[in-house]
């Protein structure tokens, strides 16, 4: 083999690494791209259970919930279920079934939920709450 052809093919050899190279890094990419695409268009997990299960009152409050998380995870719970279940504020009572069976948790955030969408501040709301239902009722 002559020189010329020997540097020829290891040009041909580079140049076949290199392209395999660029492929391998188009590829990963492409790659990362559709996992983050897929993780975009991905539903943001539910922060209450699906008001739809429930009705009445129970939808109500389970729809304020969903609704407004935000305002219902700044509020009390005045069932007791802190004690009880652990919960850190109202949004938790409607996370599982507990805001279902309790009266003074779907009262509370019916309640918050009608206040808030009139145009109620969150500390006006707290405040009412508190003086109806902060002594068990």
């Amino acid at each position: 083999m002559k020189k010329t052809e020997s540097k020829s093919s290891v040009t041909a050899i580079f140049a076949a690494i290199a392209a395999l190279g660029l492929l391998l890094i188009v590829a990963v990419g492409v790659r990362q791209i559709r996992a983050s695409t897929a993780a975009a268009a991905a539903p943001a997990p539910r922060l209450t259970l699906d008001p739809n299960q429930f009705a009445g009152d129970t939808r109500r409050a389970y729809t304020a919930a969903e609704k407004h998380p935000e305002v219902l995870a700044q509020l009390d719970c005045y069932c007791g279920c802190e004690q009880h279940e652990g919960h850190k504020n109202l949004l938790d009572c409607f996370r599982t079934m507990h805001g279902a069976g309790c009266d003074i948790c779907v009262g509370e955030a019916v309640t918050a939920g009608q206040m808030y969408e009139s145009g109620t501040p969150v500390d006006q709301i707290r405040a009412a709450l508190q003086a109806r239902y902060g002594h068990g009722g």
